[in-house]
């Protein structure tokens, strides 16, 4: 289990779904539409991972620091000693509410803050957003993939939200073909509720066999919870 990071939380089974874990040094691709799910998927993995002791950076495209605390905590995933002791770099875009516009070198002043990436988890919510038409040029957008993909080599694991609708086919088709875990989120309705699913696609390296669909919801003061039962 020593390639295998454990996201274990004792109040859901996600990471027994997972098959034990995420695989070290991976890329890890969370594909969704908007409102699927993807930005809360990735702050449960956070919270996870630094309760079980590893450190994360997390680059938000929607949230300010205050709104990150704030939504960790309605979720029941307090971070707040967690980012007092320096066990997680959180990294706001849009300190003002994504009202700020990128500048044409932001990417590279980005890769250029060392700090960001000396954590071993780094989390993109939500990449795509930084790699529209008009924040950066395709050619610029497909170099950063590859940097991102390269970061693994430096014993990174490095988990990319992206909103397909954001991107053009020929980037999108690249994002899927270099990651080695793969989740496709869907909202859908089942028996009168809304239910989010995470399909995998692909899972590389897995530690154990994993359920390939994995139907969660979201409550207030619980966080995430895994609806696997009722969706059979």
């Amino acid at each position: 289990m020593t390639d295998v990071i454990d996201i274990r939380l004792q109040r859901d089974e996600l990471n027994r779904n997972l098959g034990g874990g995420l695989p070290k040094n991976s890329l890890i691709l969370v594909e969704g539409e908007d409102g699927s799910g993807k930005s809360i998927l990735s702050q449960r993995i956070c919270y996870a991972l630094l309760e079980n002791g590893r450190r994360v950076t997390y680059i938000s495209t929607e949230l300010n620091t205050m709104g990150f605390i704030e939504q960790m905590a309605s979720l029941d995933y307090d971070v707040k000693y967690h980012m007092l002791e320096g066990k997680v770099l959180f990294l706001p875009m849009f300190p003002f509410l994504g009202k700020a516009k990128l500048s044409s070198d932001f990417i590279d002043r980005l890769f250029s803050e060392r700090k960001i990436f000396e954590n071993e988890v780094i989390i993109f919510d939500t990449l795509s957003f930084l790699m529209v038409d008009e924040n950066l040029a395709e050619e610029k957008a497909f170099q950063l993939v590859k940097l991102i993909k390269g970061l693994n080599s430096l014993n990174k694991t490095i988990i990319l939200n992206v909103n397909p609708g954001h991107l053009n086919e020929r980037l999108l088709t690249l994002l899927r073909s270099m990651c080695d875990v793969y989740f496709k989120l869907e909202l859908k309705d089942f028996a009168g509720q809304k239910i989010r699913v995470i399909n995998i696609q692909r899972f590389k390296r897995p530690a154990d066999s994993y359920i390939y669909a994995i139907p969660f919801k979201v409550e207030p003061g619980k966080g995430l919870t895994i609806e696997i039962a009722s969706f059979t």
